[in-house]
């Protein structure tokens, strides 16, 4: 009984004694993954940000709808056609991981967009959320979060402005 009954002890300081699984950190491989999205996005350096993502990963920005890593590539690439310069400010830019309850691995990127419309140079700045899900080093699953509202009012004023003033110029 006494064999038993440390054995049961020695099993208890045991199983204690094991390290409990990392489930939120700052620091991971994955983190490191998003970090070069967002500098080959920031670079213009698409084959890179594509070379980040699966095959098959689910893109949805502002909306429950997905897209493709492609569509994704395809709508990035016209609104920053309207630019003259973008990218992510170096202040408040924070990283996390979590390891939630079924053992899937997201990264939350918490940053402030900042950019400069070619037709009038207005700056725009624009505060975003990502969330990227991680099997085997490769996005499957992104999530963004931003009001591009500011924007898009911007671009209708320019095209507006550019409608009148070619109205204008065919009254000539």
């Amino acid at each position: 009984m006494k064999k038993l009954f440390l054995l049961g002890l020695c099993t208890l300081f045991f199983l204690g004694c094991q390290q409990a699984e990392t489930r939120y950190t700052t620091k991971s491989p994955e983190i490191d993954v998003a970090k070069a999205v967002l500098k080959d996005y920031t670079e213009g350096n698409w084959e890179g940000w594509a070379s980040h993502y699966a095959d098959t990963a689910k893109i949805s920005h502002n909306t429950l709808e997905t897209s493709s890593t492609s569509e994704t590539l395809e709508g990035l690439k016209q609104i920053l056609a309207n630019t003259s310069e973008y990218g992510f400010s170096d202040k408040n830019i924070f990283y996390e991981m979590v390891i939630d309850d079924d053992k899937e691995r997201w990264v939350n990127f918490w940053g402030t967009w900042e950019g400069t419309l070619a037709a009038n140079g207005q700056k725009m700045v624009i505060p975003v959320h990502l969330t990227f899900q991680f099997v085997d080093n490769k996005i499957v699953e992104e999530h963004g979060y931003y009001n591009i509202a500011e924007y898009a009012s911007a671009m209708a004023k320019i095209a507006a402005e550019a409608a009148m003033a070619e109205e204008m110029s065919d009254e000539e």
